[in-house]
């Protein structure tokens, strides 16, 4: 009976002290890193009825533990952007395009606003943009998403 006891009891100590470390790799597997770097994309209309694309610079691990600056941008279409449209990322240049199989670039949207934005915690970013409007956006869903916050506006997205 000693002998059983004994084995029960290793039996206890080598699962309690393997347990933790069983349940803590998966949560380190899980950790989200912006590897190589995202740009996000979000659409929304103004409350006066404006529809604006608004797009990050790239966000990389160094936007969040360096703090380093990312801007958002806020374009308006100055002709008729049909819904359905291409959001083509260009990472390289930090450019978004959207296309509808007929252009839509530059020449078509007109810049209506720039931010600058910090990393503030929790995945939030924040900021002013140049004309001194509160903005702010939030990573979600694995830095899959964005929610933007400009002045009394918001927009959503996703990031590539």
């Amino acid at each position: 009976m000693l002998k059983n006891l004994t084995k029960t009891a290793l039996l206890v100590t080598v699962t309690l002290v393997g347990l933790p470390s069983v349940l803590i790799q998966p949560t380190i597997a899980q950790t989200s890193s912006l590897g190589d770097g995202i740009i996000c994309t979000a659409t929304g209309k103004t409350a006066q009825g404006v529809k604006l694309y608004v797009y990050t610079s790239e966000i990389d691990d160094d936007s969040i533990n360096k703090k380093e600056p990312v801007t958002l941008t806020m374009v308006s279409p100055v002709s008729d952007v049909v819904e359905g449209q291409i959001l083509v990322v260009n990472k390289d240049d930090n450019t978004v395009t959207i296309d509808n199989f007929a252009a839509a670039t530059p020449p078509e949207m007109q810049p209506v606003g720039l931010a600058v934005t910090t990393y503030q915690g929790r995945n939030t970013f924040s900021g002013k943009s140049q004309a001194g409007t509160p903005v702010s956006f939030t990573l979600e869903n694995n830095f899959r998403t964005i929610k933007v916050k400009h002045g009394g506006d918001s927009f959503t997205g996703v990031c590539h």
